[in-house]
């Protein structure tokens, strides 16, 4: 079951002013710092996690996401990721994840 993509604006705060931190590339609707964004990470909110995760598999550059979640991280939360099927496919076979059977 995948989670539905959610926007949690109200859930991180944007700081882009005056000598404080730029968003990140890979969140292209929004402001997401590298703090925000490993502040997630290391919370206990997977959908919030997922979300993050989502776009880091999306958008980001190979090298940026592996500087910010592990492998074995993402094959934890790889079912809840909201994700184009094409690309979750292309992901699964990257991650060695078996596909489920329905």
């Amino acid at each position: 079951m995948r989670l539905l993509a959610l926007s949690p604006l109200y859930l991180l705060t944007m700081t882009t002013e005056n000598g404080l931190e730029d968003g990140l590339y890979f969140f292209p609707e929004q402001t997401v710092t590298a703090t925000e964004l490993r502040a997630v990470l290391s919370g206990d909110d997977r959908q919030r996690k997922c979300w993050v995760v989502s776009h880091l598999l999306r958008y980001a550059q190979w090298d940026d996401i592996w500087t910010y979640i592990s492998r074995d991280e993402v094959r934890d939360l790889f079912p809840d990721l909201d994700l184009p099927e094409t690309l979750a496919q292309a992901w699964a076979r990257m991650l060695k994840i078996e596909a489920s059977v329905s």
